[in-house]
This record gives structure tokens, sequence and C-alpha cells, in this order.
């Protein structure tokens, strides 16, 4: 019989080359980055994560989406 982790480990290692490869596409930006501090409801945040490990990139690609998306709306 298989350790019964073994699936869950195989699972979280490509869930975390897949974030690697998120952050270091996300980081590849012309822009300098800065830290913003942000303070989110739990809920919120882990709403955030998983819309973020879906889509396979990162927190910070989505706010920057969105911020680009709002921009584009009030430039109209």
């Amino acid at each position: 019989m298989a350790n019964m982790f073994e699936q869950y480990a195989a699972d979280r290692e490509a869930g975390q080359k897949k974030t690697e490869e998120a952050v270091v596409a996300d980081t590849t930006a012309d822009e300098k980055r800065t830290t913003l501090s942000l303070s989110l409801t739990v809920s919120d945040k882990k709403a955030l994560k998983m819309t973020a490990a879906e889509r396979g990139t990162t927190i910070a690609a989505i706010i920057h989406e969105w911020v680009q998306e709002y921009l584009e709306e009030v430039d109209e």
C-alpha cells in the first residue's frame, strides 16, 4: 500500500511549482515593484488566494489586473 500522503505531497509539489512559475512571470514586468500593506477580512484573503491558485497566478497579479481595468474605465 502506498503512503497515504504521497498523492497529497505530489499535488502540493505541483501546486508549488505552478505558483513559483507565476511569481517568476509576474516579477518580469518592466515596472518597479513596491510593497503595500493591506488589511482584509479573513474570508476576502482566502477568496483572493483561491482565485490566484485557480488562475495559476499571484494575488499581486490579480490586484494589478483590477487596477488596470479600473484605470481603463476611468479613462473612457
